[in-house]
């Protein structure tokens, strides 16, 4: 079992090679539980235990001896002076171990340590899953050297060169959406509707008030993108653009010009209609161009700057960075399964949890599902306010478990655990492949909106950087529709290592970089994929060979491509019955995030 130097669970296993078995959370606690200590007898052979006491006795020889007159009262009061004050004392002894027992409700179960901070240097906020603010630290994915993509600008050397980039981007930090909302709506009802104090140490949440909003971008989303813009500027506009030889440090669309001085056309983004999506988007650009620079050259004004193509989220809209919307079946209890597995495990990860809190939050009546709210509860509110006292509530080892949470829905509604989930990624994968073949799209297949991929206006196809804003479902229906192998992820336990960590895979802010590169000694032009600074193996994507650096060529990563996205029956999938999922099993899928 995979575990880090301080004994806690490390769902990678330092190197992110996916697991071949499953291992119970349960065993991530380096002691164990006193659940499993009644279940194993804390290491009795109950057994044997059990035949023991079963057995007949062996019969004792009665033996006879003569007592002297006299002598038999004196020995009784003896042994009435020897076993009554025993017997008061045992009963004592027993009366008072029952009463330390049965702790108050004022102390807490014996439970692992809960709270902001722990012992073993646990990070909380990197097993929030899809809710986890951006981070790119950790060990590489297998296979993968650990300074690939670690040098000057990511690249082996300063003879190298960023031939061109594509950036796939989630939006950053955010209100819960409605559907989330309502249940951490039924949190709060709850503690509010307590009839009891709570315990001395919960007195806080006697006065808790829910006061987030809804779907919108929060402060701290627009910062977290217009930082990743600006670093993008950094690591790979000015490579892209020449800034440094031309002797400028911010964008100047003096810059955007032919190897034979030849203006371009102003470049063009992408994003969709729905608020956070937009805004992030406009974030973005304004940290990648400078908006703030003060240069007194600089333009301001984003029309200067660049154009945004906003593409609408409506139902049967094609819209391959909200590709759920033109894929009916991504929306029908029969083919997802990402609601009912994600319960499932909530009921196991959770159960004791909720029976601490119910002892601390007495006539609170919460449920297993109602301890994963509050966990939700925490991320959302350190996203809007910093700070939530939700968060002091549970252990390490129930953090992971939210974690793994968060990889069964995702898996189950946008992956291998779903009918639609690489119909919903081929899409984009079309149109990337449509960039690197220099051609327009005019088919509708795979939810692409042909009235922008027809066009060059909207669908340039020289640009040397592009960037799209999407959603996190579809980053990783993209991952699973390239050829990822996620593998299978079960309900009833904890697989690890695993490859499917949603806090590494599309975190606030997520980005994916398709990286083409030209360095002297490369006889073609090399493709490399970059997820939240950590270098993606390739040797599962067609015939990419497996380097330690993630390198593939580019001709063979365009066959992979091809590959990738003819394998995909998208009609099938979305409109049809599909393939494998004849009997589907029956259950209400719910938007949860």
């Amino acid at each position: 079992m995979a575990s880090n130097t301080n004994g806690a669970y490390d769902p990678l296993l330092h190197d992110g090679q996916p697991a071949q078995g499953r291992a119970s959370l349960d065993t991530q606690s380096t002691a164990p539980s006193t659940r499993a200590a009644s279940r194993t007898g804390a290491g009795v052979d109950l057994e044997a235990a059990a035949a023991e006491t079963l057995a007949p006795a062996e019969p004792t020889p009665t033996r006879f001896r003569r007592v002297r007159a006299g002598t038999e009262p004196a020995l009784k009061k003896l042994i009435i002076l020897l076993v009554v004050p025993a017997v008061v004392l045992l009963i004592l002894f027993f009366f008072i171990s029952s009463v330390s027992s049965s702790p108050s409700r004022d102390s807490s179960p014996i439970v692992a340590p809960t709270g902001i901070s722990y012992a073993s240097g646990f990070n909380m906020k990197q097993s929030w899953g899809s809710l986890s603010p951006y981070y790119d630290s950790g060990k590489q994915w297998a296979g993968i050297a650990e300074n690939a993509g670690k040098g000057s600008h990511g690249l082996p050397h300063d003879q190298c060169r960023f031939k061109q980039v594509h950036v796939l981007h989630r939006h950053a930090e955010r209100y819960p959406t409605g559907g989330a909302l309502e249940k951490l709506t039924v949190l709060a009802n709850k503690i509010s509707s307590m009839t009891e104090k709570p315990a001395e140490e919960l007195s806080w949440i006697s006065t808790f008030n829910l006061t987030l909003g809804t779907e919108l971008l929060l402060a701290s989303g627009v910062a977290t993108e217009f930082t990743s813009g600006s670093i993008f500027w950094e690591t790979h506009g000015r490579l892209l653009y020449n800034a440094t030889e031309k002797g400028q440090m911010f964008w100047h669309p003096s810059l955007n010009v032919y190897p034979n001085g030849t203006a371009r056309h102003i470049p063009v983004l992408r994003t969709t209609d729905q608020s956070r999506i937009h805004t992030s988007a406009r974030a973005w650009a304004a940290g990648f161009f400078g908006v703030y620079s003060g240069e007194d050259n600089s333009p301001i004004d984003n029309d200067e700057l660049y154009k945004l193509v906003v593409m609408q989220e409506a139902p049967l809209i094609n819209n391959t960075l909200a590709s759920y919307y033109s894929c009916p079946n991504s929306n029908s209890k029969k083919y997802t399964t990402g609601s009912r597995i994600y319960r499932e495990w909530v009921e196991i990860y959770l159960a004791d949890a909720a029976a601490r809190l119910n002892k601390l939050l007495p006539t609170a009546n919460l449920t297993p599902m109602d301890c994963f709210s509050a966990q939700a509860m925490c991320a959302y509110e350190t996203a809007a306010y910093g700070y939530s006292r939700f968060c002091e509530l549970f252990t390490e080892k129930e953090w992971y478990g939210y974690e793994y949470r968060d990889a069964l829905e995702f898996w189950g509604d946008s992956s291998l655990g779903s009918a639609v989930g690489a119909a919903e990624g081929v899409g984009w994968l079309m149109e990337l492949l449509g960039r690197l073949e220099k051609r327009l799209l005019t088919d509708p297949y795979g939810s692409i909106n042909v009235t922008i991929t027809g066009n060059e206006e909207t669908f340039p196809l020289d640009q040397p950087f592009y960037m799209d804003m999407t959603h996190d479902s579809v980053v990783i229906a993209i991952l699973t529709a390239l050829g990822i192998p996620f593998g299978t992820l079960p309900s009833d336990s904890m697989l690890q290592p695993r490859l499917f960590v949603v806090s590494r895979l599309t975190p606030f802010g997520a980005r994916l970089y398709v990286e083409l590169i030209d360095c002297p000694e490369f006889s073609e032009t090399q493709v490399r994929l970059k997820l939240n600074g950590r270098v993606l193996p390739l040797s599962g994507v067609g015939n990419c060979p497996p380097t330690e650096d993630g390198y593939c060529p580019e001709s063979v990563f365009i066959e992979a491509l091809r590959t990738a996205t003819a394998k995909v029956d998208y009609d099938n999938a979305c409109f049809g019955i599909p393939k494998g999922w004849e009997d589907p099993p029956e259950y209400v899928r719910e938007d949860d995030e």
